[in-house]
C-alpha cells in the first residue's frame, strides 16, 4: 500500500507532489477507468492534482477542464499534521484522538478537521452532484484515502455500519459509487 519512500520530513508540509511510485499508481488507476469520462473533480492537494492531470491526459481530456473542489481535500490534522504517530500522541497529552479507520477522529483541538467536518463537506458535494447531474454521467473524483473512507461511511453505513474498517484503500485505487 504505502511502499514508496515518504517525500516529506516530520514537521514539513505534507502537501507534496507524486513520486515515481505515485505517478505509476495514477497511470494504473487511469487505465482502470472508463474510456469516456464526463467530468473530473479533484482535491487541490498537489498529489491529487497531478493524479487528475495524468487521468485527463490518459483519457484524452483537456487538463484545464479539471475542477478543483475543497470538499475533496483530505482531512487536516492542524498542528499535528506531518508529525510522527509518537509525536502526535505526545502533543495530544498521551491520548488518542479517535480512529482514522473507524472515522471517529477529531483534530479540531489542534486546528484541524473532525470526521464530521469531512462528512458534512462530502455530503454537500454529493447532494450537489445529484442535483446537477440528472443524466447518468461518469464523474471521476480524485481525492485521498480519508475522503474515500468518509464516502463509504456516508453512502453505505446504513447498510453496513462498520464498513469503513473493512475497506482497503491503496494508492491509486479506484472506487465506484452510484449516487
Amino acid at each position: 500500500m504505502h511502499n514508496e519512500p515518504v517525500t516529506f520530513k516530520e514537521g514539513d508540509d505534507t502537501d507534496v507532489t507524486l513520486n515515481i511510485y505515485g505517478r505509476a499508481h495514477a497511470e494504473e488507476a487511469a487505465k482502470k477507468l472508463p474510456d469516456h469520462i464526463d467530468k473530473i473533480y479533484s482535491s487541490s492537494l498537489l498529489r491529487a492534482k497531478e493524479t487528475a492531470e495524468i487521468i485527463a491526459k490518459t483519457k484524452g481530456l483537456d487538463v484545464s477542464a479539471i475542477v478543483f473542489r475543497p470538499e475533496l481535500v483530505e482531512y487536516n490534522m492542524g498542528s499535528l499534521e506531518g508529525l510522527s504517530l509518537e509525536k502526535k500522541i505526545e502533543v495530544a497529552g498521551g491520548k488518542m484522538w479517535g480512529s482514522n479507520l473507524l472515522c471517529t477522529y477529531d483534530y479540531t483541538k489542534w486546528g484541524g478537521d473532525s470526521w464530521k467536518t469531512l462528512y458534512n463537506r462530502l455530503d454537500s458535494f454529493f447532494k450537489e452532484m445529484k442535483i446537477n447531474n440528472d443524466e447518468e454521467k461518469i464523474i471521476v473524483c480524485v481525492t485521498s484515502a480519508g475522503v474515500i473512507r468518509i464516502a463509504y461511511k456516508l453512502l453505505l453505513s446504513d447498510k453496513a455500519p462498520d464498513i469503513t474498517q473493512h475497506i482497503k484503500i491503496e494508492n491509486g485505487s479506484v472506487h465506484e459509487f452510484i449516487i
